[in-house]
C-alpha cells in the first residue's frame, strides 16, 4: 500500500512540491446531468477554483455570478462580494441535505449555497488527491487490481474519518502503471448514497511542476464493475492549474 500511494505521489508532482504551495488554483469548466437537473449548469460553465493545501478550504470564482465568489471552509460555506462582504452563509452545511426533508428537498433542486458545498468540498479533495491521502486517521490498504482497457490498475481503498468532507467514507482509487490517477469510486452522501458512481480521469498534463487529469467523466457503475457510457453525471474540463506559494 504505502509503495503504490509513494508512486502516486511522485507521478502527480511529489509531496515536497504540494507542501511548499499553499494553494493549487485550476481553471474550470465543468457540466452534466447532475447539474442540469439542480439548475446549476450556468454557474459551473467556466469559472476558476482555488483549493487550499494545509487547511480545508477552497474558493469559487466568479460564483454564482460575476463579482461574486463563494467560499467553502468545511464545516461553512458563504458567498461574498469580490470586497468580502458577506451576502449568504450558512454553517453545517452537509447536514442541510440530510433527514427526509433535507433529502426530499435536495432531491428537486439546489439553492447556491447547496451546490458551493457539494463543489467546494469535491474540488478540495480532487486537487488534492493523492497528496492528502498520506493522513494518519485516514485507513488505507491496496486491493486486487483491475483490467481496463488492456491495462492493469492497482487500486487503493480508502476510508475516510466519520464527519469528513468528502462524498463518502469508504472511497477507491485507481492507479495505473505511471502511478497516475486513472479512475475514483464513491457514493456521493449528498447526491444519492446508494448510487456508485465511477470518476474517470484522462488526459494528465503537466502544469507548474503537478500532473493532473484534465478530462473527468462521472457515470454510474454497471454489471462487472464497468463504468456505464450513459447517463454523463458530471464533466470536468481543466485549462490549466498553478500551484501558489506562501506570499
Amino acid at each position: 500500500m504505502r509503495e503504490l500511494l509513494t508512486s502516486a505521489i511522485e507521478a502527480a508532482g511529489g509531496e515536497q512540491r504540494w507542501r511548499r504551495a499553499s494553494v493549487l488554483t485550476a481553471d474550470v469548466r465543468s457540466g452534466g446531468f447532475l447539474l442540469r437537473s439542480k439548475f446549476k449548469s450556468r454557474v459551473f460553465a467556466e469559472y476558476t477554483v482555488t483549493a487550499s493545501t494545509g487547511e480545508i478550504r477552497s474558493v469559487l470564482e466568479p460564483y454564482p455570478e460575476p463579482g461574486r465568489r463563494g467560499v467553502f471552509s468545511g464545516d461553512r460555506v458563504h458567498i461574498e462580494t469580490d470586497s468580502g462582504e458577506v451576502l449568504a452563509e450558512r454553517d453545517s452545511p452537509r447536514e442541510a441535505f440530510m433527514g427526509f426533508g433535507g433529502r426530499l428537498r435536495h432531491a428537486a433542486w439546489w439553492d447556491d449555497l447547496d451546490a458551493l458545498y457539494f463543489a467546494g468540498y469535491a474540488f478540495w479533495n480532487y486537487l488534492n488527491t493523492p497528496f492528502m491521502l498520506t493522513a494518519d486517521e485516514i485507513e488505507k490498504r491496496e486491493i486486487d487490481p483491475f483490467e481496463a482497457d488492456g491495462e492493469t490498475w492497482r487500486r487503493l481503498e480508502v476510508r475516510f474519518p466519520e464527519g469528513s468532507h468528502t462524498h463518502c467514507r469508504e472511497q477507491t482509487f485507481y492507479f495505473d502503471g505511471e502511478g497516475l490517477l486513472r479512475r475514483h469510486d464513491y457514493a456521493p452522501d449528498v447526491v444519492a448514497p446508494f448510487a456508485q458512481a465511477a470518476h474517470i480521469s484522462g488526459e494528465h498534463r503537466e502544469f507548474d511542476g503537478f500532473t493532473v487529469p484534465t478530462k473527468r467523466r462521472v457515470t454510474p457503475v454497471g454489471p462487472r464493475n464497468r463504468p456505464l457510457r450513459a447517463p454523463l453525471m458530471v464533466w470536468i474540463d481543466v485549462d490549466a492549474l498553478r500551484g501558489i506559494g506562501p506570499e
